[in-house]
């Protein structure tokens, strides 16, 4: 599907954490795009190593699926990675992100790309256009309320017998402050009420050591919408501090194979985060359903 960059679109349906992302965007995507994606303020050893797995395991769980000749949609796509990634494979992709710090770090990278600055509530495209939506790591940044409307705008821009990829928080005390995350069966029922069937999902992010560490701090998940968003995250508070991250390099070191088994021999539901796959049937109307 040939779309052309759009470098002058306005986003649409802004989200409630909006502004921390743009702050995010705003000092890290030029100089750090997996920065502005994963964890601010991290060092790039620090964020590579949660990059090397969420790729591990997107190409585990697309690997099977026909992504030459694809039209495919990238939704919060950031600096592009995943888009960059669906291009050499063949397929034709389009991204889109709200946060025109992080559309400029796209288009840089990724010349010849289309990309439209847009929220995942609001996907201002034409319906049943794409064989493929993925979102990685961002439907868990919105509220509730914006996740359901996201579900209903992937879904109705994703064809019948397309498929769609999320991936997103499942681990209900995670410390984070700007993410709002599901049980796995909550997210599942979310895209289910638009139609779609669920084909597979895993866990990914195990991290136990890492786990272990933050494992007395409070969960803090959506505190973000209750507070002054644009305030630095406890991993930025932390970052400020050079010696705090440095101490954690032989932690990530060892992480790297520990990871592998626990991938290998842990439950799903111990992860942090779910990856489902998922069809909208055939028979299916475009229209999702109420």
């Amino acid at each position: 599907m040939a779309v052309e960059p759009d470098r002058h679109s306005t986003a649409s349906g802004d989200t409630t954490l909006m502004p921390y992302w743009d702050r995010v965007a705003t000092r890290y995507a030029a100089t750090d795009p997996l920065a502005a994606v994963c964890y601010p303020a991290a060092p790039p050893w620090f964020n590579r190593f949660y990059a090397h797995f969420q790729l591990r395991t997107v190409a585990r769980m697309l690997g099977g699926l026909p992504l030459r000749g694809a039209r495919a949609l990238d939704v919060g796509c950031g600096g592009g990675r995943w888009t960059r990634w669906l291009a050499e494979r063949g397929a034709e992709p389009v991204g889109i992100d709200p946060t025109a710090a992080m559309l400029e770090t796209a288009r840089r990278l990724s010349p010849g790309l289309a990309f439209h600055r847009m929220s995942a509530t609001t996907i201002d495209l034409p319906e049943a256009s794409f064989d493929l939506v993925m979102a990685v790591t961002v439907i868990q940044h919105l509220r509730p309320d914006e996740q359901a409307r996201a579900a209903a705008a992937m879904s109705r821009v994703l064809r019948s017998g397309g498929h769609l990829f999320v991936f997103d928080l499942i681990d209900q005390r995670d410390p984070g402050r700007v993410v709002f995350p599901r049980p796995p069966e909550a997210w599942i029922e979310l895209y289910r009420q638009q139609g779609l069937t669920l084909l597979r999902w895993e866990g990914q992010e195990f991290v136990p050591l890492m786990r272990a560490l933050t494992a007395l701090l409070p969960s803090q998940t959506g505190k973000a919408a209750e507070s002054d968003v644009t305030a630095p995250s406890m991993l930025e508070r932390i970052g400020a501090r050079r010696a705090a991250f440095a101490s954690l390099w032989p932690v990530i070191q060892v992480s790297y194979p520990l990871e592998s088994l626990c991938e290998r021999w842990l439950p799903a539901a111990r992860a942090r985060h779910g990856c489902f796959l998922f069809r909208k049937a055939d028979d299916t109307v475009s229209t999702p359903r109420a």
